[in-house]
């Protein structure tokens, strides 16, 4: 497999800043690495955060334990808030798309410049 191909699969498909690592770009791979985490913390803060309410809903009573209701509960929830988590999920999704293609155009041009140097 060619390594621009290969970069770019693992940053699309491991974690952004995986191809860059595999090209020993190491602030590349900081750089968008940390952009997902920080993605990745804020989305997970938010679900979290809906989880906290509906369990205080149920362990005040408010909410009956039932599967049914909370289910009901949560796609009330997801329905009234989706944009709240729209931020969160687009600086991932942006850092995983831009990691993937920054990878792919850095592993072409090192393989260009290895060709040109032979």
């Amino acid at each position: 497999m060619h390594k621009p191909l290969k970069a770019a699969l693992f940053s699309l498909l491991i974690f952004p800043g995986a191809g860059q690592l595999l090209l020993k770009k190491y602030f590349s791979a900081l750089f968008f690495a940390t952009f997902a985490v920080i993605g990745l913390y804020l989305l997970m803060s938010d679900l979290f955060s809906r989880v906290n309410e509906i369990l205080a809903q149920v362990q005040s009573g408010e909410v009956v334990a039932d599967l049914a209701t909370i289910t009901e509960l949560v796609q009330q929830q997801s329905a009234t808030s989706t944009s709240s988590l729209s931020p969160s999920l687009s600086i991932l999704l942006i850092t995983w798309l831009v990691s993937g293609v920054e990878a792919y155009r850095v592993g072409r041009k090192l393989a260009l410049e290895n060709q040109a140097e032979k």
